[in-house]
């Protein structure tokens, strides 16, 4: 009931995006993991093609996310948010379309263009929403998303049992296209309705070209001191953490246990409910808590869910094994709720309307960086028969980063709650003080 209160507290506005957000999650969960299937089985590509194509999305994403970034902060978030569902939607098409591993390739980095620029909607999400909402606007928009990611995931894979007609594949493809589109145009219109209305107290409209100019560009974001300290805290967390959900993770239980991919989709449908769970719990309370005791719960969470799987690879399977990685799963999700209040909000509280897509973007790109370098590292160890010794260093390094955040002024101690009246700058001072005080 709680949750549900402070869910009815976001403006009109906010939920109308949120709905959005989600809506166009669905469709992309439906194709997504079918896309190697697909590729492989229907268009007859070799598997080293299809997960090229993979590849090709994470590499589109990496260059996808810096140049969003510079659209947002020239010509306006509508435009980058536009750019980037075009991107998406022409990928879409392309997967549709393609019948040789060039055209995939070609699709994959087009779909990633968008992938990498679709950070910009944080920063749209930003504008039009006030910033004593963001942490819960930014919760409840990553659980719809996966919620709904979860649920077209498993729409998918029941029309792929249902039928294997390349043309109900293809039709997929251009439906997930199509609402791309859609999207676009309905946050066009919502912006448009924010226009037209009076802005709130403290809350200016979207910058447009005109009225905005960028200072400084990627150079004086990169030389914000909080932003960069994040910056390395997201790729350390991403590396071993985020990306080994999907990569490391499933390869060691796959080599090293008795589960197999029928209890590894089990361990995914409990990740995806309790994400929607844990942020239904968290959602009224993540206002309250540090930046730093935020982010050193969340590696101290990913330590955990190491040494959960761990566990998992020393027990003869059953029951009792999924059990125990139903319960690493679970633990994982209070990582990935409190990494979505947190990220975001830290980002758009330093940032200002001249340079709010660049500070998303840069959050971005090193995002995206971590998923490419996460599953490059597993899939060498897990290869070479290190799993154990892999398990075993992710643990003690995000063992460390908790102990950093949560000891040191590696990051502010104000509350989140707090970043809506405190710049930056002041935030800076405010530890400075406080660590007067204390000596």
């Amino acid at each position: 009931m709680n949750s549900l209160r402070t869910l009815r507290q976001l403006p009109p506005r906010a939920r109308r995006l949120i709905v959005l957000n989600a809506v166009n999650a669905a469709g992309s969960g439906v194709v997504l993991p079918l896309l190697v299937v697909y590729l492989h089985e229907m268009r007859g590509l070799s598997l080293t093609a299809a997960t090229g194509a993979v590849a090709a999305t994470s590499v589109g994403a990496l260059v996808g996310g810096p140049l969003a970034g510079w659209v947002s902060d020239r010509f306006g978030r509508v435009t980058a948010v536009w750019a980037a569902l075009v991107c998406a939607a022409l990928g879409a098409v392309g997967y549709a379309l393609c019948d040789t591993p060039t055209t995939a390739l070609a699709a994959g980095f087009v779909q990633g263009l968008g992938v990498g620029g679709a950070i910009t909607w944080n920063a749209l999400m930003a504008d039009l929403v006030p910033q004593k909402h963001w942490p819960v606007l930014f919760s409840a928009d990553f659980a719809m998303v996966n919620a709904m990611m979860g649920i077209g995931g498993l729409t998918g894979g029941l029309l792929a049992g249902m039928t294997g007609s390349l043309a109900v594949f293809q039709a997929l493809f251009l439906l997930d296209a199509a609402s791309f589109l859609v999207t676009g145009w309905l946050v066009a219109r919502e912006v448009r309705r924010h226009r037209s209305a009076e802005p709130p107290a403290g809350q200016s409209p979207e910058p447009s070209a005109e009225a905005e100019r960028p200072r400084g560009g990627y150079r004086a974001a990169l030389g914000h001191r909080w932003l960069m300290a994040l910056l390395v805290v997201v790729l350390v967390l991403f590396t071993v953490g985020y990306s080994q959900l999907n990569s490391g993770m499933p390869a060691v239980l796959l080599a090293d246990s008795r589960l197999g991919p029928t209890e590894l989709g089990v361990l995914f449908a409990a990740n995806t409910a309790a994400v929607v769970l844990v942020q239904a719990a968290l959602i009224g309370r993540i206002k309250r808590v540090t930046v730093g005791v935020a982010v050193a719960l969340l590696a101290g969470s990913w330590a955990a869910f190491w040494l959960l799987i761990w566990a998992v690879t020393g027990l003869s399977g059953g029951l009792l094994a999924l059990l125990v990685g139903v319960v690493a799963m679970v633990v994982f999700a209070v990582g990935e709720s409190l990494l979505a209040a947190t990220g975001p909000t830290l980002v758009n509280s330093w940032a200002d309307d001249s340079n709010r897509g660049r500070f998303n973007a840069a959050y971005g790109f090193v995002s995206s960086l971590g998923f490419m370098i996460g599953p490059l590292l597993s899939g060498r160890l897990t290869d070479a028969g290190h799993a154990t010794s892999m398990i075993l260093g992710f643990t003690a390094v995000l063992a460390v980063l908790a102990l950093i955040t949560f000891r040191s002024r590696f990051l502010p101690r104000t509350p989140l709650s707090a970043l809506e009246e405190t710049g930056p700058e002041e935030t800076g001072h405010e530890d400075a003080a406080e660590e007067g005080t204390r000596a």
